[in-house]
């Protein structure tokens, strides 16, 4: 089994699950996807994306048919799922009490949350960005975890690296945007930054205050800023402040043992 730098949250130990870095693969096409890329269409060469991606699965001591992806978009959508798609769909979380599922979600700045209810045996992993958030991917994941019999007062989460608020600065046009959602703008999310009428919000903690508030207790916090260590993590911010031409994905998994 080979194994490659991840982090890992102890509130999911015994569990299989593992936030993978940049470090670790094939990629040097171009500077900015060394070396774990795993994002398709981003201009790195297909044969890389794969070799990484079937290294972070065997990492498991899985092959690439057990891993599972969505088209990554945005949206509130959780799927269901039991078997890897032929066609990967429109969503942007997965929920599976299918042992050996690999479930991958890609983020390059946005927060990757992993799910587990290990006493109903579901787990789930979601790509949350603050318009995911906005729309309610967190709530639908929970709410598709339910439906498949996991418990919210037993379901742990952890959020994995992700942008923090000092390296997160917006402008009002997202704060309009926010506030067209009912109830989503939360205020205490914000502080003011030296440019007028900017803020710096705090994506990870507007995550973990969704998660509350869907009535999740257990949540292990995001282990360090994407953007300010640009060579353990893939940031896109870092790559547009810095007006790199290229950046790549990291992968972030889950998967239930299967049963002895």
């Amino acid at each position: 089994m080979t194994q490659l730098p991840t982090v890992t949250s102890s509130l999911l130990s015994g569990l299989n699950h593992g936030f993978f870095g940049r470090k670790g693969g094939v990629s040097h096409s171009h500077p900015g996807f060394e070396t774990l890329n795993v994002g398709l269409n981003k201009g790195d060469d297909d044969q890389n994306i794969i070799e990484n991606r079937r290294r972070i699965c065997q990492h498991f001591g899985l092959t690439l048919d057990h891993l599972v992806i969505v088209n990554q978009q945005h949206t509130d959508i959780a799927h269901i799922v039991d078997k890897p798609f032929k066609t990967a769909p429109l969503g942007d979380a997965l929920v599976t009490t299918t042992p050996n599922l690999l479930l991958g979600i890609q983020t390059a700045d946005c927060v990757p949350i992993l799910f587990a209810d290990s006493e109903n045996q579901v787990i789930a992993a979601a790509h949350a960005g603050w318009r995911g958030s906005v729309k309610g991917i967190i709530e639908d994941t929970l709410d598709k975890m339910v439906k498949m019999g996991a418990n919210r007062s037993t379901t742990k989460v952890a959020l994995g690296p992700c942008i923090w608020q000092q390296s997160y600065e917006v402008g009002p046009d997202f704060i309009e945007t926010m506030q067209s959602y009912p109830g989503a703008y939360q205020p205490q999310f914000f502080i003011k930054a030296e440019r007028a009428h900017h803020f710096y919000f705090d994506l990870p903690g507007y995550v973990n205050h969704r998660l509350q508030q869907a009535g999740i207790q257990n949540i292990d916090s995001s282990p360090f800023d994407t953007f300010a260590n640009p060579k353990e993590s893939f940031s896109y911010r870092y790559k547009t402040v810095n007006h790199l031409p290229y950046i790549g994905q990291q992968l972030s998994v889950i998967v239930l043992k299967t049963p002895n």
